[in-house]
């Protein structure tokens, strides 16, 4: 059974005002998609800016009204839930952001970051003070941060420690299904490695169900089980990440895959392009 079910979703934004009583043709950002994700899978998006992949996320976490479809949370359509059932299912179901600069608060210490998820379902997470400060601790520790680090501000971390902090807080809830919207596209190649290894070893450790958003497809193919790819609101593909890199279909994951970098710098057009005296 599905963890999570997308049933012909649609989104359409309306258009700009055209005097009193006109209107331009609506935008179309996403357009009858369809996916399934398995309990415990990774499942990959796989889109350029502005393909609709940011849209869906916010139709998931029912930050956007669906202009047709429905999607399925463990058996419940979310944007039939009342507001307070919805409240409490959000702790589990958690977002992990793309900047870690602009998605921590920098007037609060981490300590306060991680804590606000305990206190804002308290209802679902009956903790006093002292607990929820040893669950941050332990939550601190649990994503590769230390003690000392409790009490500091946003501005002393480097960014993939703000990264990290971020995952902490998607985990205070103890959520079961984690959107990851482009985790580390804001972060330097040598710290991405080690944020995606903590995620793995976070996903074996607890049991995750991720949904990975990004528009950088080596980084879905050390990830994810499965992938999608978008574009202009529409899946063009989706399947075995293996097979979507090896035998792609459509026009437009071919694109993408050819617009991967090479990792042997010797095959690398730009290489190709010094050594022979060609424009790349």
């Amino acid at each position: 059974m599905s963890f999570l079910r997308i049933e012909n979703v649609s989104k359409v934004f309306p258009g700009a005002r055209q005097g009193l009583f006109g209107r331009a043709e609506g935008f179309r950002a996403l357009d009858d998609v369809s996916l399934s994700i398995p309990r415990g899978a990774s499942f990959g998006l796989v889109g350029e800016s502005g393909s609709g992949k940011t849209t869906l996320t916010r139709c998931i976490l029912r930050l956007e009204t669906l202009s047709a479809g429905k999607i399925w949370f463990d058996g419940t359509d979310l944007h039939q839930l009342p507001p307070q059932a919805m409240r409490r299912l959000r702790s589990r179901l958690q977002i992990v952001f793309q900047d870690p600069y602009a998605s921590l608060d920098p007037r609060m210490t981490i300590h306060d970051i991680i804590a606000e998820p305990m206190v804002i379902h308290a209802d679902t997470m009956p903790l006093s003070a002292r607990q929820r400060t040893e669950r941050v601790l332990e939550l601190l520790l649990q994503v590769g941060l230390r003690s000392e680090h409790l009490f500091r501000y946003p501005h002393e971390f480097s960014g993939g420690q703000r990264q990290r902090i971020g995952i902490a807080r998607a985990l205070a809830a103890k959520p079961e299904f984690l959107i990851l919207d482009e985790p580390t596209s804001a972060l330097d190649v040598s710290v991405q490695a080690d944020v995606l290894n903590l995620l793995h070893r976070l996903q074996d450790e607890l049991g995750l169900t991720y949904f990975f958003i990004s528009h950088d497809l080596g980084v879905v193919r050390y990830v994810c089980d499965d992938v999608a790819v978008i574009w202009r609101g529409k899946l063009v593909e989706q399947g075995p990440v293996e097979r979507i890199f090896d035998s792609p279909q459509n026009d437009y994951t071919r694109m993408l895959l050819d617009a991967m970098p090479d990792p042997d710098p010797d095959l690398s057009p730009f290489r190709r392009a010094q050594t022979t005296g060609e424009i790349a």
